[in-house]
Order: C-alpha cells, then structure tokens, then sequence
C-alpha cells in the first residue's frame, strides 16, 4: 500500500545502537505509562471494590411486585443478602457480581451485575447495575431484552448450569464479559447464612485436640470452606473443612449443624468437631466428649464417606442426644458428597478450554496472517491485490468484525486487564500492533489491517478534479493534533474519565448498528474530509496510528523529539501522583 509508505532519507536507513536505544527507551516509557494507569485504576477502586452492599429499591424493581414490601437485610457470608417479604419470610438472596468479577473486562472494563437467588440458590432475575465498558456496547447489551434472562435457572456452585449464551449483536465483547462476570460469581462455593463464620486458627486448635503438632499450627484460608493447614516451615501438611457452605439443611432437636473436618495431606480424616449447632448446648457437649461417634468417620478418605452407609456402620446416635448427633452424622455424609462433588466440578472447569473463539475471531485471525505476509513480502507491490484487500478490510474485518483498535480499547485494557480469553481475534490484533513497529520498522496497522485507513485509501482512486492544498505551515500545526489528542487521552483516562474515549474517534462506527452518533458524524466528516484533503483522518486525527508511529523503529528514532520530553514529562508526572497516593 504504496500511498501510506514512509520514504526515508538515504543517509536515515542506515540503523544504529542509537536509535534501537532510542526505540526501546520509548517503548519502555509507553509501558511505564500504562502501569501508572493500571496503578491509578486499582487504586481508585479499591474503595469502591467491595460493593456487597444495595439498595432495597433495586430489589424490588427486580422482584416486579410491587403489591409487597420486600426488604434487604445487611451483607453477610461471602456478599450474599437475605431478600425478605413484608412477613419477614425468606424469598431468596441477592447479590452483585463485583468484585469478585473484577478481572473479567470487556472493551474497557467490568461490569456489574445484580441477581437475585430463590432458596434453591437458583437465578431468577439478573439485571445490570452498572458498567465501565463502552457506553453504546453496554445499551445495546441493555436494549436486548432476551439478553439477561439467559441467566435465568443458573444455579450457584453448579456449572453445568452455565449454558452457552447468545450475546447481543455488535456488543458480543461487552455481552460476553457480562455473561463471563455472572459466571465467576456463581462458581464460587455457595455461602451458608446459618453458618456465616469463615475458618479460623481457633477453629484448627480446638478440632486438633491431641493429635499431635506435626499436624500444623496455621490456617491458609482457601476460600468458604476449606482451608490449608501449614506446619512451621510454611508447608502444607493438611487441610481444614467446614460443612456449613455444603450442607446446613440437616436438622436435629432444634435446627442444623456445622462440623470441623481435620483431613491430612492423603485427605484422610484425622479429627471431625461440632463447630456450631442451632441445638441446645447441652446436646452439642455431650457430642463432642464421645470420642466412640467420631471414630466411625476417622481414618476414611473424605471424599468416600458420600458413601457411607449409616445404618450398615450401625450409628445410633450419642445417648441423651441422639437427634442431634444422627442430624450431624448425616451432615457429615451429605456434605462429603458435597465436597467430592465440588472438587470434580473444580477438575472439569480447569480442564475446559478457557479461550472463546467465535467465527469473527477465526476470520480475524486469518486477516491478520494475510495481512503479514502482504505487508512484508512484495506481494504489497501488486495493486490488483491491494485494491482487493482494501475491499476485504471495508467490506469484512471493519463491518463483519468489527475487530479495530482504538484509543478506548487500548487505554481501558491499559486500565483494567485485556480481554484476552473473551477476544482472541482483537488481542491478536492489538498484539501484532503493538509489537511489529518496533521490532520490523514497519507499522503493519496503519497500512494492510486498519479498515478507516482502507476507505481513505480506496478515496484516493477517485477522479481528481478538486483537491485541497493546505500550506506547509498548517500541515505542521495539524500534524501535531494527533499527538496532543493522544496526551488528553492519557489525561483522561488517569482521572478516570475514559469511558467516552469511544466518541473521540471513527472506529466505532464502524459497527454501525451499535455506534454512538458522535463516532458516526465523525466517521463520515472524515471520510468526506479525505475526499478532497488525501487521507485526512489518518495525517492529522488519528491519535491510534500517532501512538504506533512512535514506536515504530527507523534510523531516525535516534533523534530526541518534543514528543519524547511530553511523553517522559508525562510519565513522571503520574507515578508521582501514584506514590503520592
């Protein structure tokens, strides 16, 4: 693509030590600058990261009953709230997919989700509370009004309830995302609100009783249920359970049960405790001081006593309170079933494929390898296939696709993490992008992938007839607008303002059905600018290709720029203001 190419001096193409310093000092710079956003996005966070708590309203426009008072009580175990009716009779729970889903981003950021539980711990309603995504990705996501009710009968801690989902079309990486969040606050462990209390070195001295140290002395809490015993040198010599989060339905006299479960590094029980009871306290002392009831389960593999067979182990109960402990024998049974079952469950989700690849990221892929071998062999030379591979780059990867990058989805994966596993193609994409102009002095992007660069190049084919010709002094005053758009990005996005960064550019007009007005009128302000004035956005707007120009390695990255002492001015500037946080 002959138009874009950039002519280089005779005396310039002659490399150095210099400028490949030059080019990895500036590639430094750029990283440093994306860990002080990193940096400044967690931190700013951080205080609002722990959002378990909700406002009674959202509930009940969840609920849509509004003949009931519905109220909420406080957070408790694991972020999980109690939705009560006017009698105070349990309706199910409630809870937000943050922070636990704090990881899972999508063009920009996480997404928060509220949902609403019945007493079998299955979703009933799930609505979006907010999102730091795209703004017109997320309405789309929200405009979709069969999107959210794919969630509806998936149940806490059981996966294979996870179905696949149909995401929103021209929004599938935000509705992915979303769908991606629901489900990593669902796979955790289901919480227990009879038995909210976490595990504890208390709870590992008084199960351990006199079996001996070698046995450990610290907790290593792992998560709801389940903790790592560690013996003084820090190793793992056991593990801790808990059966509150497996099983608390098992009642006795008076109510359930929770047992301690004391396992050694073979998942062999070594010693069991009743932790808590809704029994009478009587009933819970005499169980604890008859060693004979315990004996039944110790020396067994844990995971095995899902099997045990409690009337062929003849286990009649503790005298005086023989309700109470059948209640905990059966707890003690179900809840290693539980366990066993939770465990299998752990095996198949990391043995499941964790990246999503869709037909839009295959078909990526293969543009992206196309787009290597033209730029870097002289099949670039040929303009019969250069006319054909514009029309694939306008008519596929831009309007099929929708795969480009942008000053949104650089800065907000700067922010909060890519989107790697749910966007493959675009990963591979930025990747390439990314890491090709400092190591090939070329700027692959900008000339054989970018679909806008390819619309304003397939312009320049029109008749001639009127062309603007501008001065060489303005042509030096627009062609540092990029660059100062590029800085306000990177202001922008420090103060945590960079969810509008997608109205500040064309590309996203390019999923036209999804697109904001702005990044439409601006898409086509510009392709009429490029009419008359060659490639118009691309010289004096684009702040995407200023950013891969700059990196971009060539004889005369040795040369120290105004946009070096900017960019290094800039850099300093934000990690003060992180250390100064």
């Amino acid at each position: 693509m002959s138009e874009l190419r950039i002519i280089t001096p005779p005396h310039e193409r002659r490399g150095g030590w210099k400028a490949r310093a030059a080019t990895l000092c500036r590639c430094v710079l750029v990283v440093l600058f994306a860990m002080a956003i990193r940096v400044v996005s967690e931190q700013r966070a951080r205080p609002s990261g722990d959002q378990t708590s909700m406002k009674p309203l959202d509930v009940e426009q969840l609920l849509e009953v509004a003949a009931q008072t519905h109220t909420v009580e406080p957070a408790e175990a694991g972020g999980f709230q109690q939705v009560l009716d006017g009698s105070h009779e349990l309706i199910g729970v409630a809870c937000q997919t943050l922070p636990e889903a704090a990881k899972v981003v999508g063009y920009r950021g996480p997404s928060n989700v509220l949902l609403l539980l019945d007493k079998d711990s299955t979703v009933i309603r799930a609505a979006l509370i907010s999102s730091d995504d795209t703004p017109e990705h997320v309405e789309a996501v929200q405009r979709d009004s069969g999107f959210f009710r794919q969630f509806e009968g998936w149940t806490l801690g059981d996966s294979s309830t996870f179905t696949d989902i149909d995401a929103t079309t021209g929004a599938t990486l935000t509705a992915l995302a979303i769908a991606e969040a629901v489900a990593v606050r669902l796979g955790s462990e289901k919480p227990s609100l009879r038995f909210p209390d976490t595990l504890t070195s208390d709870d590992l001295r008084a199960v351990r009783g006199d079996v001996s140290e070698e046995h450990g002395g610290s907790l290593n809490v792992l998560n709801g249920v389940e903790a790592e015993v560690l013996n003084d040198a820090g190793a793992v010599v056991g593990r801790l359970i808990r059966t509150g989060p497996l099983v608390d339905s098992m009642a006795g006299y008076q109510g359930p049960s929770e047992v301690l479960v004391l396992l050694d590094q073979s998942g062999q029980v070594r010693q069991l405790k009743l932790r808590r009871t809704f029994d009478n306290e009587p009933y819970a002392g005499y169980l604890n001081d008859d060693d004979y009831f315990w004996s039944v389960f110790r020396d067994r593999q844990f995971e095995s006593l899902g099997e045990l067979d409690l009337e062929a182990e003849q286990v009649e109960g503790v005298s005086g309170a023989t309700m109470t402990s059948m209640a905990v024998a059966e707890t003690i049974v179900a809840s290693a079933e539980q366990y066993r079952l939770r465990q299998q469950r752990a095996r198949q989700k990391r043995q499941r494929a964790v990246i999503h690849w869709n037909r839009h990221d295959i078909g990526t892929a293969v543009v992206l390898l196309l787009a290597i071998l033209i730029g870097t062999t002289r099949l670039r030379g040929s303009r019969k296939l250069r006319t054909v591979w514009l029309l694939i780059l306008v008519g596929y990867f831009g309007m099929v696709t929708g795969n480009l990058i942008s000053l949104a989805v650089l800065t907000g994966w700067a922010a909060r993490g890519s989107a790697w596993r749910l966007a493959p193609g675009l990963f591979a994409v930025v990747a390439v992008s990314l890491l090709v102009p400092p190591t090939t002095k070329r700027n692959l992007y900008c000339t054989h992938l970018c679909p806008h660069g390819a619309a304003q190049q397939l312009l320049l084919r029109l008749p001639r007839k009127r062309r603007w010709s501008l001065s060489p002094t303005l042509k030096r005053w627009l062609r540092k607008l990029p660059g100062l758009i590029l800085i306000a990005a990177l202001c922008v996005t420090l103060a945590g303002q960079g969810s509008t960064l997608a109205a500040w550019e064309p590309f996203n007009a390019w999923i036209w059905y999804v697109a904001g007005f702005s990044s439409i009128a601006l898409a086509v302000l510009s392709l009429l600018l490029s009419a008359v004035l060659p490639m118009a956005w691309c010289r004096y707007g684009c702040a995407t290709g200023r950013l891969l120009e700059y990196l971009r390695h060539s004889a005369a990255a040795a040369r120290f720029e105004p946009a070096d002492a900017v960019l290094l001015t800039a850099t300093v500037a934000a990690w003060t203001w992180v250390l100064s946080c």
